[in-house]
């Protein structure tokens, strides 16, 4: 682990410089992987974080995309198992030197603070029975890391480019009742089959978020509460979206998760994100989690009238300033609580309360619905959809229409395709990221270039066997598409074709050998007269002389005997067909 002070894990939660003062700051939560099979498998498994798209790891894109929205502050949560290899990676690619202002916390899932006392080891929450702990039970533990609002993200994001962080925060920011500003987007057809199915509800006139329920289980009726359809009669019901886990959070939801038990926490998407937007609109829990999640304020005004001599506070303007009214105030500090001290005071047992009931009354939500108080927090949603395709891209080709494409760039020409925001945790989305990246080396500016450096390096590679009589490492007789990313210190065999590919680093391609439309990881091996199609292949993996692969994924180290024939087989190693 490097010893850069960006780094520094020795003083806890360390000073924020005084320059920083920012108001949001990225949680960056890195998974196992568990819909990655068989990625996920073996021996030396590589963390989700660092799954290659085009040779560069995919917490790069998000990464990236919280500091071009300005975004200094980042904590990175990481599984014991994946910490050193994800801090070396991070430390590696972001230091001091290229990001001076960025401050990158890496903390592993078992650190942070302490869970409660009296919770059973054996209960806390456990997903599963898997020992993995939930999302919100983490986020929980490392309350004391996040000061300020914050933005929760996956690790295997990638965006659209019409989509940045900076227009999800500024749409939090201009909704100053927003307690939650979460991100929905329509799934490209490749990846819907892996997607979870929900009902989403939600108001397009005030972009408020109502209701996320899976379909799976869901009966054929839908009840809704009248609370909710009399407070927004034009709401949306839609199964087309899926949730992004993109969530920009109060600092109170932190507070609201201390007065649940650690063991009782489990998932933020499937737990505590319907809490917060139940209490939107339900009136009476939304009236009990008001004190915690939208608090009274300190007013200086106030605080300064009510000690003087010479005025009297209760006739002062500021004397009854409501929640919010003071753009340079804090908030009131809550009591912390624990299951044992939540009936000491009337402030305990109101959260006592909010701990042990989490069902309201439908007469009491009905009352709570009459009343014209307000609640003064909402959710807000965000949907992001493929943008249309420009007038350009419409128009028919050929005879009567556009010349593009003729001449020595034909087939080269730039093609509309719709930009989806897409996950890397489930195969397929990783097959469709893949396949989006070989897409930007298909434009003409992208294969040109490539074209351009593979036909520089089979130049660079004849002089060095000229001069030195030693054979190049990529063989002028093999045939690279441009369309296809070869990484360094790669070796490619006389008369060997590489088509529509991405090849990492350090892999050896044998003479006559044909790939097509394949992902290889770094160090893999694939010997003469192998014909590999639609194929993954994982780092340190060995596809033996005349085999023959076709539509299959196979982990680290998988090793394919010589001549063998699979189709459709996810792998590991050890394993045979």
């Amino acid at each position: 682990m490097s010893t850069s002070v960006m780094f520094d894990q020795s003083q806890g939660v360390s000073k924020r410089r005084a320059v920083d003062n920012q108001d949001f700051m990225a949680v960056i939560l890195v998974g196992y992987g568990e819909n990655l099979y068989p990625f996920n498998q073996g021996t030396n498994v590589v963390s989700k974080a660092l799954l290659p798209i085009g040779n560069v790891p995919i917490i790069n894109s998000v990464i990236d995309w919280v500091f071009a929205a300005g975004l200094r502050d980042v904590l990175i949560i990481v599984p014991p198992s994946f910490y050193t290899s994800v801090a070396e990676h991070v430390t590696e690619h972001y230091s001091m030197a290229t990001h001076p202002k960025a401050r990158i916390d890496i903390k592993r899932t078992t650190e942070g603070e302490k869970d409660d006392e009296n919770d059973d080891e054996s209960e806390l929450g456990v997903k599963g029975g898997n020992g993995r702990e939930g999302t919100a039970r983490l986020v929980r533990r490392f309350k004391n890391w996040i000061r300020t609002d914050f933005v929760l993200l996956p690790c295997d994001l990638s965006p659209p480019s019409s989509l940045s962080l900076t227009s999800i925060l500024d749409k939090h920011r201009s909704s100053p009742d927003a307690v939650l500003t979460s991100v929905f987007y329509e799934p490209t057809e490749s990846v819907k089959d892996g997607e979870e199915k929900v009902l989403v509800a939600l108001d397009k006139d005030t972009s408020e978020l109502l209701l996320i329920q899976p379909l799976e289980g869901m009966e054929d009726d839908l009840e809704l509460r009248m609370a909710l359809i009399s407070s927004h009669p034009t709401l949306s019901l839609t199964t087309r979206l899926s949730d992004a886990h993109i969530y920009v959070l109060r600092r109170t939801v932190l507070d609201l998760l201390s007065t649940r038990r650690s063991k009782d926490l489990d998932s933020m998407r499937e737990q505590v994100i319907p809490w917060l937007i139940k209490g939107g609109w339900q009136k009476g829990l939304g009236r009990r989690w008001a004190p915690i999640l939208n608090p009274p304020k300190k007013d200086p005004f106030a605080a300064a009238l009510a000690r003087s001599t010479s005025t009297n506070p209760s006739s002062s303007p500021y004397s009854t300033l409501s929640p919010g009214s003071s753009p340079t105030s804090d908030h009131i500090p809550l009591p912390r609580t624990t299951p044992g001290s939540a009936s000491r005071s009337g402030s305990g047992s109101q959260i006592d309360s909010l701990q042990n009931s989490m069902i309201i009354d439908p007469e009491e939500d009905v009352k709570a619905s009459i009343k014209k108080d307000v609640v003064g927090w909402k959710c807000k949603v965000l949907v992001t959809a493929p943008q249309p395709p420009p007038v350009e891209s419409q128009q028919p080709s050929g005879k009567g229409g556009h010349k593009q494409g003729q001449g020595k760039d034909k087939g080269l020409q730039n093609v509309y395709e719709p930009d989806y925001l897409i996950r890397a945790n489930s195969l397929a989305g990783y097959w469709e990221l893949n396949r989006k990246f070989i897409k930007t080396l298909s434009t003409s500016s992208g294969a040109l270039n490539n074209l351009s450096n593979i036909s520089q390096n089979k130049q660079i590679q004849q002089s060095l066997e000229d001069a030195t009589g030693t054979l190049p490492a990529i063989s002028p007789q093999s045939q690279i598409s441009p369309d296809s990313l070869i990484g360094e210190g790669t070796r490619v065999g006389e008369r060997a074709s590489i088509k529509k590919c991405i090849i990492g680093r350090h892999c050896n391609i044998g003479k006559n050998a044909k790939l097509t439309g394949c992902v290889l990881w770094d160090f893999v091996t694939v010997e003469e007269n192998a014909r590999i199609e639609n194929t993954i292949i994982c780092s340190n993996g060995r596809i033996g002389e005349k085999s023959q692969i076709k539509d299959c994924e196979f982990g680290t180290g998988f090793e394919a005997k010589p001549g063998a024939v699979l189709k459709g087989e996810r792998l590991v190693a050890g394993q045979e067909a």
